[in-house]
């Protein structure tokens, strides 16, 4: 049957670029590295999946018939991209394959049969839970990379979310650190709680940032095995991570006998000198926090290496408590402050072999990172 299809040129590219995100890099699949098109009421649906996560858009078009099919989604984004006029037409005629035309330029994309596209599954969010865009686009940024990259440990590949009245958490680990965000919403939600894949949720973000979304409404299907998020014009669906999540509550330091304040900039480029020598010697710096009168004090940076050589870097801060020396990997400190948005950021030990905790200076409660310190030679 043959369709015909006029868009504007820019949604087109927005829109594509969006169900993007959710392509396979390596499928055994070659239809997964296609975008599904059709068409949805009055309204033109591009989708993609990578089987984990699925991501739907919806933009407006001019259409003359139904359209089902899909097309590679790089050819079709690379083509769309080339063009420089406000509208696009592509036809369809039955085949497996569209005929793009946009000003001087004529084309034909050839694709596979919608049919052997996986199902997207459909769903009504209209019972879902909404959420500032910002507060979480905040919480997936300060928690998301700390958990695991290894497939072997697959709950640890995941973020648990988990919602208890009006608080809602987010809690991420890998074995060596942890990255913990409690927030508070406006309504009262149900006890609940799931794992998500982190690599999903930092799509997530990319998407959020692409649509300028001021909302996002979070959806349970009654099967429990997926959750729906959806803002504007713009559906990600994603596989939840099955199993339990470790209990971080006993891993929380309950206090510190040394308190370190400083400021989050200045760490956070000592952190990237020191880390130049520290590559070469498994990303191990020694920090030595020492107090001063009234308040003052300082934290030295140092890094060795046989293979580089050895740096050191002195800091201006506020130490209260016990002198301490304690090792970190400087990589996981690096990523938490590139997290954190304050100008300063507190640090509490106890000892040398102990956990740290790190937060925002002035959110006593509201983020904390929790990070295993390394082993220092001789201890």
């Amino acid at each position: 049957m043959a369709s015909k299809v006029t868009v504007q040129k820019s949604i087109f590219a927005e829109s594509l670029a969006i169900v993007g995100r959710a392509i396979a890099s390596h499928t055994h699949l070659p239809v997964l590295g296609n975008i599904l098109i059709s068409k949805e009421e009055d309204q033109l649906r591009l989708s993609a999946t990578d089987l984990t996560i699925g991501v739907s858009v919806w933009m407006d078009a001019k259409m003359d018939g139904d359209i089902g099919l899909t097309l590679p989604a790089k050819t079709l984004t690379d083509v769309v991209n080339s063009f420089t006029e406000p509208e696009v037409t592509f036809s369809v005629n039955g085949k497996p394959e569209a005929a793009l035309k946009c000003g001087t330029y004529k084309g034909v994309v050839k694709g596979m049969e919608a049919e052997e596209f996986p199902k997207m599954p459909e769903f009504d969010t209209s019972g879902g839970i909404q959420l500032e865009a910002a507060t979480l686009k905040e919480m997936i940024r300060a928690v998301a990379f700390a958990a695991s990259v290894d497939e072997s440990r697959p709950i640890l590949t995941g973020v648990l979310f988990q919602m208890d009245g009006k608080n809602v958490t987010m809690a991420a680990t890998d074995g060596f650190r942890l990255a913990l965000y409690k927030t508070d919403v406006p309504l009262t939600l149900n006890k609940k709680q799931l794992i998500v894949p982190a690599s999903v949720l930092k799509e997530v973000v990319r998407i959020l940032g692409a649509t300028k979304a001021s909302t996002i409404t979070l959806f349970l299907p009654s099967s429990g095995s997926q959750v729906v998020l959806r803002c504007e014009n713009v559906q990600i669906v994603s596989q939840l991570i099955d199993g339990k999540f470790p209990d971080f509550q006993v891993i929380l330091p309950k206090g510190h006998k040394t308190r370190t304040e400083v400021n989050t900039g200045e760490l956070l480029k000592a952190c990237k000198q020191a880390g130049i020598i520290a590559r070469e010697g498994s990303n191990v710096v020694r920090f030595h926090l020492q107090p001063g009168s009234e308040g003052s004090g300082k934290v030295k940076l140092l890094a060795a290496s046989d293979d580089t050589g050895e740096s050191e870097i002195e800091l201006e801060a506020t130490v209260e408590g016990q002198e301490l020396e304690i090792a970190f990997n400087v990589k996981f400190l690096q990523d938490v402050l590139d997290a954190i948005s304050t100008k300063n950021v507190v640090i509490e030990t106890n000892a040398y072999n102990t956990p740290a905790t790190i937060r925002p200076a002035g959110e006593q409660d509201l983020y904390r990172y929790v990070l295993m310190p390394m082993h220092i030679d001789g201890r």
